[in-house]
């Protein structure tokens, strides 16, 4: 198979580009950044599609990459589209793809990936070997391509791949029984096996006890069917005894009628018998007014004793004042006493004055009166003056003592009228006088207030007298004077509380009574009152004996309460035994089912060792055919190695997991220890010979994105003459020299790729 032409519409930098090339080989030159990988990348893209979401080749700003290949078969030419789209999340790519039979322009292989279908290998085969990509990307994955080969070559058709195989064994093992031995049909059958055991016994205990519980179940039934019999003796005695009450709730309501038609007849016999000429019968009101006008009167009768005798006390205790005028000054004037003290002191101190004096002059007359005695015969004239002045002086001696007598006396009687002896305990005196002044002049205030009083109560007293006339007045009641006032009051109080209470409680016991006749009615609502007697006179004449209400109360309740119980207890079992039924068993149904499973499980496990071996046996073969590959690739490959390398290694080694070594010096070495050259060399005589191996349908074009860029020109001229021999299939070399063009100055096909994209 060879590609015809490449379209690309849109894929990484290219746009609208168009490719034609030739079956042999096709040099794609231009510089770095050209878009040469990107070309390489697109074939790859257009068989295989994007396998990693959203590639490197949908440029920012895009949303798709699209184009197509026309390619070249055995069965005639086919159009290869695809296209793939964002779609959604930023890594989430839609593919669409279509094969087109040129020559009758059918849609072929739809769904199909087209390097399957022409190369009939997966895309990791045909990435390993036949797309060399740049950087030493001639080595490959030994282990991953050997798998490849063993599942390629296991059989003739393609479509058998080893490795599914295997996987479907496994699936069935893992069908069978999981490694870790908690799953699979083995295991749930054991569990079901186990399950089923323990089904067999709770079946053989649910059986046994099926059998207790019926038994059970016929026991108290008999128990409950006497019982009930008792409950219905029972409750006929309560009816009975329920008959006999009824009677004597009869008989009790009619007498309570009797009784409350007596008690409205004495109710109206008292008010016809306690009404007033004005229509006026005792009420609580009428009855509270007289009690309220009653109290007062007596209140304020009580206030005017009290008033009057306290009025009495004040007036005796005023009575006792001894100097009114003088305590009243004493009170009225703040300064009065001082100034009965200064007018004392003023007498006492002309008093001292004036005796002063009076002695003074007394002995100023006796030394005049001696002095003239001594000089009557020798002085006559100073006898004469001093005679004189003795007489004066004895005058003035006497005026000034009769005022000081005076002053003394007015001194004592002042000083007398108190009591008192001197100025300071006047002092004394008048601060007691004036307390006591003070306190009398309280009770003179206390004897007008208490007057005031008096005079309150007594028209206190007036009013009352006048409402209580009023209130006696509407009971026919005439007082002869206000003295009987508070008598008739109390009798008229007594007489209508008597009557006012007799009336209540007649009232009060209507309606108690009518209480009790309507509970009774109650009790009665829907009883036949023929019914009953005539039941009661049966049950009398039956003999039947009255028991307390208590003890039938008892028994009907023990009676009841035992149906009760035994009732709950048959349908408990009753339930039971439906459970039972339900989910019990039968014993040998599910013994059938054990050994059913048992049988299963065997030939189960029979099918798991089949598997185990048969996983083994593909696992040989499979070792089998990779030891086979390994000579057949190996002669290939060191045909192609020879003439590489213009016949200096003409032996190479390969492992059956691809590992390579070349002869050099009569011993085989590891490609590690040889030149990068040599061992691309290598490794591109291997790819050239898994292509010859694996792709059996339609051999593939061979992509070299710079892969010979570590051989010397002798070596790559080599390759290119290798790759331009007859049978040799399509060959794509991309390269940013013009090596490749020199060395084949014919025989191929050049394409360069512009430098502006």
């Amino acid at each position: 198979m060879y590609i015809e032409k490449i379209t690309i519409n849109s894929f990484g930098a290219l746009r609208g580009r168009e490719i034609t090339l030739d079956p042999g080989i096709n040099i794609i030159e231009g510089e770095n950044e050209s878009g040469k990988t990107t070309v390489a990348a697109f074939i790859a893209f257009v068989l295989y599609g994007m396998k990693s979401g959203r590639s490197r080749y949908i440029g920012w700003g895009e949303s798709s990459v699209s184009g197509s290949l026309t390619v070249a078969t055995g069965a005639g030419k086919v159009l290869i589209e695809r296209a793939a789209v964002i779609a959604g999340a930023k890594d989430a790519v839609r593919e669409t793809v279509r094969m087109t039979d040129i020559e009758t322009g059918l849609e072929i292989n739809r769904g199909k990936c087209p390097g399957e279908v022409l190369f009939g290998v997966p895309e990791d085969v045909f990435m390993s070997t036949a797309f060399v990509r740049q950087w030493s990307g001639a080595r490959i994955d030994g282990e991953k391509m050997s798998a490849a080969a063993e599942n390629l070559l296991f059989s003739a058709d393609e479509a058998v791949n080893t490795e599914k195989a295997a996987e479907k064994i496994d699936l069935i093992r893992r069908q069978l029984l999981h490694k870790n031995g908690k799953g699979g049909a083995i295991y749930e059958k054991e569990q079901k096996i186990a399950a089923l055991t323990s089904r067999l016994e709770t079946a053989k205990r649910a059986s046994g006890e099926l059998i207790n519980v019926e038994a059970s179940v016929a026991e108290l039934t008999a128990r409950r069917e006497i019982a009930v019999k008792r409950r219905e003796a029972a409750r006929q005695k309560s009816k009975n005894y329920e008959t006999l009450e009824n009677l004597r709730r009869f008989d009790k309501l009619s007498a309570l009628k009797d009784e409350v038609a007596a008690l409205y007849g004495e109710k109206d016999a008292l008010l016809t018998g306690n009404m007033s000429e004005g229509g006026q019968f005792p009420t609580a009101e009428y009855i509270a007014e007289l009690r309220a006008v009653s109290d007062g009167m007596a209140a304020t009768s009580a206030s005017i004793t009290s008033v009057s005798r306290q009025l009495d006390s004040l007036r005796d205790e005023a009575a006792a004042c001894p100097d009114r005028e003088l305590y009243d000054r004493l009170v009225d004037e703040e300064d009065a006493g001082d100034r009965m003290v200064m007018k004392i002191e003023k007498t006492a101190s002309k008093k001292s004055v004036c005796t002063l004096i009076s002695v003074l002059t007394l002995i100023f007359a006796l030394v005049s009166a001696v002095l003239a005695f001594y000089l009557k015969d020798s002085q006559p004239i100073y006898m004469i003056a001093l005679f004189s002045a003795a007489g004066v002086f004895s005058v003035a001696a006497l005026i000034t003592a009769v005022v000081a007598i005076t002053a003394s006396t007015k001194q004592s009687r002042d000083l007398g009228r108190f009591g008192v002896k001197s100025v300071e305990e006047l002092r004394s005196h008048l601060s007691d006088i004036k307390a006591e002044a003070n306190e009398f002049r309280r009770i003179g205030e206390d004897i007008a207030s208490a007057e005031a009083e008096l005079y309150v109560q007594y028209s206190v007293y007036d009013d009352e007298v006048r409402e209580a006339r009023e209130l006696l007045a509407q009971r026919g009641v005439t007082p002869e004077s206000d003295d009987t006032i508070s008598t008739h009051l109390s009798e008229t109080l007594d007489s209508c509380e008597a009557v006012y209470g007799r009336d209540c409680e007649i009232t009060d016991m209507i309606v108690q009574k009518r209480a009790e006749i309507g509970e009774l009615e109650r009790q009665l609502s829907g009883v036949s009152e023929e019914e009953v007697r005539r039941d009661a006179e049966f049950i009398r004449a039956d003999g039947k004996q009255e028991t307390s209400a208590i003890d039938l109360r008892r028994e009907l309740e023990f009676t009841e309460n035992n149906v009760i119980r035994l009732t709950e207890s048959i349908h408990d079992l009753e339930i039971r035994r439906a459970q039972l039924a339900a989910s019990s068993e039968d014993p040998a149904a599910i013994a059938v089912a054990v050994d059913t499973l048992k049988k299963e499980l065997s030939l189960d496990r029979a099918r798991l060792d089949a598997c185990v071996l048969a996983t083994e046996a593909l696992a040989a073969a499979g070792r089998g055919v990779r030891e086979s590959v390994a000579p057949r690739l190996r002669e290939t490959a060191r045909t192609y190695m020879s003439r590489i390398s213009g016949g200096k290694y003409t032996e190479l080694g390969v492992d059956a997991a691809f590992g390579l070594s070349v002869s050099a010096d009569g011993a085989y070495r590891d490609l590690d220890s040889m030149s990068g050259g040599t061992a691309d060399a290598a490794y591109l005589s291997l790819r050239l010979s898994l292509v010859r191996l694996l792709f059996r349908r339609e051999l593939p074009p061979l992509i070299f994105d710079e892969s010979f860029s570590q051989m010397d020109d002798t070596r790559a001229g080599a390759m290119l003459s290798l790759l331009r021999a007859e049978g040799e299939p399509q060959s794509l070399i991309l390269s940013c020299q013009r090596r490749e063009s020199k060395l084949l100055s014919d025989g191929c096909r050049r394409i360069t790729m512009p430098t502006d994209r």
